[in-house]
């Protein structure tokens, strides 16, 4: 398997749990510590202000503690209303806080999937099967998608080996796909 970047797309995932107009690019995501609960939410921007701190534009209604994601059968945002541009935030940062840009989060999670990854191509993020063994087709990342729910995704264009065993044939020698990070 062969993976190639075919732009920085990815590097500013659509957010797909935001209620938002228009969907919005994510730059990173912020996980912090609020009265002993973790944390994790969307940064739409930052900036650093005169006095050298960092603040986040967040959306409030995007927070996710930690402690009820994993319990959650249905999306953690299912009841949430539509955000409008004046409900974004700035929060400035202390020192619960830990900001990670997704260009960093999505070329870490790159590189382990090429070690790890099961060949499983996906039609939509979380959803039906595409292709179970993918493993001798070369991935070209087009773009990213993160969700509270199910985390990182990347949209892949899929192009079989014409060697291989399990390639994708001539008559579909491209699909669209996605891939869990």
């Amino acid at each position: 398997m062969k993976i190639q970047l075919s732009s920085t797309l990815p590097f500013t995932p659509v957010q797909l749990d935001a209620h938002h107009v228009q969907p919005r690019r994510a730059v990173g995501q912020l996980v912090g510590l609020e009265q002993g609960r973790e944390y994790r939410t969307a940064v739409y921007e930052f900036r650093h202000s005169d006095e050298d701190v960092i603040h986040y534009q967040v959306d409030p209604n995007e927070r996710v503690y930690l402690d009820e994601e994993s319990s959650s059968v249905e999306p953690v945002m299912a009841a949430r209303q539509t955000s409008v541009p004046e409900s974004l935030d700035w929060l400035g940062h202390d020192d619960s806080m830990s900001y990670k840009p997704y260009s960093f989060l999505v070329m870490n999670a790159m590189t382990k999937l090429a070690a790890n990854w099961d060949g499983v191509v996906y039609r939509t993020p979380s959803g039906e099967r595409l292709r179970d063994t993918a493993m001798n087709a070369t991935l070209q990342v087009l773009d990213a998608c993160v969700c509270n729910r199910f985390g990182l995704w990347v949209m892949v264009n899929l192009t079989g080996d014409k060697n291989a065993a399990d390639s994708l044939g001539t008559s579909q020698n491209r699909q669209l796909g996605w891939v869990p990070l």
